[in-house]
Parts: structure tokens; C-alpha cells; sequence
């Protein structure tokens, strides 16, 4: 039986999804694969490469232990969950960092965006403060907080401090005065304009600098528990390295980095689904 063109038509307006996904989905899959193809091209150079150097002796194994020790060591650490349980000790300091010094950023950078007068008076203190880097903190950080917990979790809310608060800052000023001027005329109050109005506006930059707090925060996490920490996935790093057994220092490396690889693309995807949003709301 045929469809008539008009028919065809209404039944496109009635079932659009379920004619377009197959095909849109399809479409998905293929582009995500050539992604991923594209994406493993140099990490799988680089271990061939390597295998090629450890099994011809180009480097020694003390110096670059074969691609197969290391994949022995991981299998190892993951078998006797040490790698799993350092792991969760520098995510639970990430979060508490994160939490503290993203909640202080976004709060400072609300102020200063709202108020110009908050601006004057802590803008100047707050940026030189928050700009020296984190490491120069470290001294100073062990005097006040000893070298318990409470020094690493307070470097960390020092790295995601600024990121935040700038980005809240400049998304508040970037709030087009259209916007105020519809808050005005609804009568709405500070709370509600706030609410309603600026934060939904201001969404991008607070999404911008949350993913960099995010990523800072994780580097200083390393660094940190590779110089004073009994425990976490930088300790491992570092004591690997004095026990001269590099296959947990390499192990220890790629955790690092694939962990901080999901977390951004975990920040970007958030990003891209506001971007979505923001532009499906801005044409209906």
C-alpha cells in the first residue's frame, strides 16, 4: 500500500522521532567512532614505539621497564585494591577542596560582580593574594594548618578559588542590561533577580570556570600528595619513584591523566548540554 503525499507529510509531523533516530543515531555513532579512532592514533604510536625501545634494549629497564611490566604492575594494584584506595583518598580531597574554594570563588565573585563597591575594596587584595601560586602557599600552609589533611584540602581550595571567582565576576557583568531592565519592570526583587535572572545568564562563565577550578584543582591534588602526603594516587607516584619500581610511576601516570581526561569531558559535555539549551530556549 502507498503512502499519498499528504498522508506521508502528517505522518512525518506525527512521528518525527521515530523516523529521523535510526538514521540520526547511526550518524552519532559513526562520528564518535571516527573521534575515538583519531583520538588513539598517537597513544598507540607511542606504545609501539615503546615496545620497539624495550625490546631491543634502546633504553635500559631500570630507566623504561617494558610495556608489558607496567600492564603486569596495574593488574597487580588494581587486584589488591591499592590503586582503587588511593585513588578514592585524592578524589574525597578533590571534592572537599573543590567544594570549599569553588564555593568561596563563586560567592566573592557574585559579590564584586553585583557590587561595585565590593569590587573597590577586594578586588585589588583578593587577585594578588589568589595569584601567587599555590606552591608558594606551601610554608606558610604547613605553619597555619600543620601537614595533616586540612593542608592539603586548603591548597586545593586555593587553586579552584580564582578560576570561579573570576568567571562569576565576568559572567555578572556580562549580563546584558536588556535582562535587568526586565527584571526591573516585573518588579522583581534582588533574590529574584538573582535567581531568575542573572544566574541563568551568567550560567556559561560559572560552567567555564568550574571546569578550570576542576582541572587546577587536580593538578595541585598531585603535587601536593607527591610532597607531603602518606596517602593518595600522587603518594603512590612518589614512592614508586624512591623505590626505584618506574612500572608504578608509569601506572600511576596514566591513572592521572585518564582520570583528569574523564573529568574534563565530563566539565565539556555539561557545557555543550547548556549550549544546547541555552540555544533551543533562545529560538522557541
Amino acid at each position: 500500500m502507498t503512502i499519498a503525499p499528504v498522508e506521508y507529510r502528517q505522518s512525518q509531523r506525527l512521528f518525527p522521532v521515530s523516523l529521523t533516530f535510526p538514521a540520526a543515531l547511526a550518524g552519532q555513532i559513526r562520528r564518535h567512532s571516527v573521534l575515538v579512532a583519531t583520538a588513539l592514533v598517537l597513544p598507540v604510536a607511542v606504545v609501539a614505539v615503546w615496545s620497539l625501545a624495550s625490546r631491543y634494549e634502546l633504553v635500559a629497564p631500570q630507566i623504561l621497564p617494558a610495556p608489558s611490566i607496567v600492564w603486569d604492575t596495574a593488574l597487580t594494584l588494581i587486584s589488591s585494591g591499592q590503586l582503587f584506595s588511593e585513588l578514592s583518598v585524592s578524589l574525597v580531597r578533590l571534592a572537599a577542596g573543590l567544594a570549599i574554594g569553588g564555593a568561596g570563588g563563586l560567592l566573592i565573585g557574585l559579590l564584586m560582580g553585583l557590587s561595585k563597591t565590593a569590587e573597590d575594596y577586594l578586588a585589588p587584595t583578593v587577585r594578588a593574594i589568589w595569584l601567587v601560586p599555590s606552591l608558594g602557599w606551601l610554608p606558610f600552609f604547613m605553619l597555619v594548618f600543620g601537614i595533616g589533611e586540612t593542608l592539603k584540602i586548603a591548597l586545593i581550595a586555593k587553586a579552584c578559588f580564582l578560576p570561579l571567582m573570576i568567571n562569576s565576576f565576568d559572567g555578572v557583568r556580562s549580563v546584558s542590561p536588556k535582562h535587568r531592565e526586565v527584571a526591573r519592570t516585573l518588579e522583581l526583587g534582588p533574590f529574584d533577580t538573582l535567581r531568575f535572572v542573572i544566574l541563568p545568564a551568567a550560567l556559561p562563565h560559572l560552567l567555564t570556570g568550574f571546569r578550570l577550578s576542576l582541572s587546577k584543582g587536580w593538578q595541585v591534588l598531585i603535587l601536593v600528595e607527591m610532597i607531603a602526603s602518606a596517602a593518595g594516587i600522587g603518594f603512590l607516584m612518589t614512592w614508586g619513584r624512591k623505590s626505584f619500581q618506574l612500572d608504578i610511576v608509569l601506572v600511576t601516570m596514566v591513572l592521572i591523566g585518564a582520570i583528569g581526561w574523564l573529568m574534563d569531558r565530563g566539565a565539556v559535555a555539561i557545557q555543550e548540554r547548556h549550549a544546547v539549551w541555552a540555544a533551543r530556549s533562545t529560538t522557541s
